[in-house]
């Protein structure tokens, strides 16, 4: 399974060792993950990292090794009315290299999770692993 991560699943995943986030980055070598990503979410992740204390960018540093980094989408060839303009990359680039968008973006993806665009599933971390605990490829995290 291949899982797009934006800069809010990054930053978070960062930022704590307990949470959702982390967990994905965690579990994703033992289950098949696939951590995909592009240099516009990397770009995001570093620049928002500076209203961190230092040990997140040294987190950042250590898992940020699990991500492939694929280039950027900026269009698509099918009909699409995203009204965030800088998150249609994000939408764009995961529907064209993954089969999940994982974000925490509440703001500006509040319409698409827990759905699908063009069947590009789009969760929370905590959705994603919810879902795969119910069946049954995960125990309790």
């Amino acid at each position: 399974v291949r899982l797009f991560l934006d800069s809010s699943v990054m930053i978070a995943g960062a930022a704590s060792a307990e949470g959702a986030s982390r967990s994905v980055f965690r579990l994703a070598g033992t289950h098949g993950w696939r951590l995909v990503t592009t240099p516009y979410a990397v770009e995001e992740t570093t620049l928002n990292l500076a209203a961190f204390p230092a040990s997140v960018t040294a987190s950042w540093l250590r898992i940020r090794s699990q991500l492939v980094v694929v280039d950027d989408g900026v269009t698509i060839e099918r009909p699409a009315v995203f009204p965030v303009e800088k998150d249609r990359p994000i939408l764009f680039s995961a529907l064209a290299s993954a089969d999940v968008l994982l974000t925490l973006d509440r703001a500006d993806f509040s319409r698409l999770l827990g759905d699908r665009f063009y069947g590009l599933a789009i969760m929370t971390p905590g959705m994603w692993l919810l879902r795969e605990r119910e069946a049954g490829r995960l125990g309790r995290v």
